[in-house]
């Protein structure tokens, strides 16, 4: 059994836990999953397929570590790359094609096709009206520094629904979903009884609710695995995360995903319905039990909490049902007054940390905003600030809350003229 095969094993076995390995690590792994399908454990996985007229990759690894993604496909082979399909056009999956197409002009040979849904081209236009925003995000959420590409491979071939790609005797069956990107496909390799997903699957909670990103598609995403199952594969190699080996339990994968989406989506709109202000749906929806402690299922990058205000924003706007949230004053205003009725800052300050040590970092979070907004340059304030953020960081597994949390954290720490906590997470 080749390393691959192994961690996938050990996976689904829960002799490795995603708490262990997050899905986002870049082990640098790759093993031929199927005849000529060489699979990449990257930070966004790829893969490369040989053909008689070269080789077809499905993903192209991340801006970030182009030369090295090139780098290990030319372990696989030296043929010309003759297709690139992309799932969708997150930097992670879309961006590594600029180095493979300078390796193309480099050799003197064809420039590669590149495939993607027509979403794309809108994604990567955005993506440069909004580089600020994106490197502020993308800082906050992986806890440390991040340089925002602005250089993009366009599809030169697009599609609407379904494209098949044809590279010598091998099929690439291309299918548009809609679910954690308005763009996203998965590939289906029929000769190969291969699917590759994309970021269908994660190896973790769907990805469809990131609070800090475009809207995602709960409903859709669901409709789109259940579409999945019935190519019958026999392996699915997922955007992030180790291979599922076996028709039953890349069934089983696919329908879970699938269900647990399906409930959340569910259990909101039916809240929605009857006129449940979003606080008290955020409270009342959950994943089914048995689906929350499936190792694939677990809440390591994204939460479900999360997911059912994404499904919100979706199906109902942005107005959370609270009247006086519909035209609010400025909160830094709301936060003097409660400074003031509280007795002043130092009142809140003290509360917090009554609250902190208490255990309830919810409510200390609050308090300590509100004295931080009502008396931003007040030392002590960002100092427990910082304690409490800290706290909640150290507390969080999803890779959304840690990053939010953390850098709440770092920000009071710079106020204070204190040194943050340490903390080793990346994920």
């Amino acid at each position: 059994m080749g390393i691959i095969k192994d961690a996938s094993e050990k996976f689904w076995n829960g002799e490795i836990t995603v708490a262990q390995q997050h899905p986002l690590t870049s082990t640098g792994d790759y093993e031929e999953v199927a005849a000529g399908v060489m699979f990449y454990r990257w930070f966004a996985n790829f893969v490369a397929v040989k053909t008689e007229e070269g080789i077809v990759l499905v993903d192209t690894g991340a801006y970030f570590n182009q030369t090295e993604t090139v780098a290990l496909v030319r372990k696989f082979g030296p043929e010309r790359i003759n297709t690139a399909i992309y799932t969708h056009g997150h930097v992670d999956h879309a961006l590594g094609m600029a180095a493979f197409i300078a390796e193309g002009q480099k050799n003197k040979v064809a420039r590669a096709r590149v495939v993607g849904h027509r979403g794309v081209a809108a994604r990567f236009d955005r993506y440069k009206r909004t580089v600020g925003y994106n490197e502020i995000v993308n800082s906050r959420q992986f806890s440390g520094p991040a340089k925002w590409p602005t250089d993009y491979v366009y599809p030169d071939t697009y599609f609407e629904d379904r494209f098949t790609v044809s590279a010598g005797t091998v099929k690439f069956e291309c299918h548009h979903g809609r679910g954690e990107t308005d763009d996203a496909s998965w590939v289906y390799i029929p000769q190969r009884k291969v699917l590759c997903t994309g970021d269908f699957i994660i190896w973790a909670a769907p990805n469809a609710g990131n609070p800090q990103k475009a809207v995602r598609y709960a409903r859709e995403w669901a409709e789109a695995l259940r579409a999945m199952v019935k190519v019958g594969a026999e392996v699915l190699l997922p955007g992030h995360g180790v291979p599922i080996f076996g028709a039953l339990r890349v069934r089983q994968v696919l329908t879970d995903t699938a269900d647990y989406l399906q409930s959340l989506y569910s259990q909101t709109v039916a809240l929605m319905n009857i006129g449940t202000p979003l606080d008290e749906i955020v409270r009342s929806v959950a994943p089914p039990t048995k689906l929350i402690e499936k190792p694939y299922l677990q809440a390591v990058y994204d939460e479900p909490e999360f997911i059912v205000r994404n499904i919100w924003r979706l199906e109902a706007g942005w107005y959370d049902g609270l009247p006086s949230h519909l035209k609010p004053a400025p909160i830094a205003s709301q936060a003097r007054e409660i400074a003031e009725l509280a007795g002043g800052a130092a009142k809140l300050v003290e509360q917090a940390n009554s609250k902190f040590e208490a255990g309830d970092l919810a409510m200390a979070s609050h308090l300590i905003d509100w004295a931080v907004m009502a008396a931003p340059e007040d030392v002590t304030a960002h100092a427990l600030r910082m304690k409490i953020y800290a706290a909640r960081a150290a507390d969080s597994r999803s890779t959304m809350s840690h990053g939010i949390f953390r850098a709440a954290a770092i920000e009071s720490a710079a106020k204070a003229g204190l040194e943050v906590p340490k903390d080793d997470r990346r994920m």
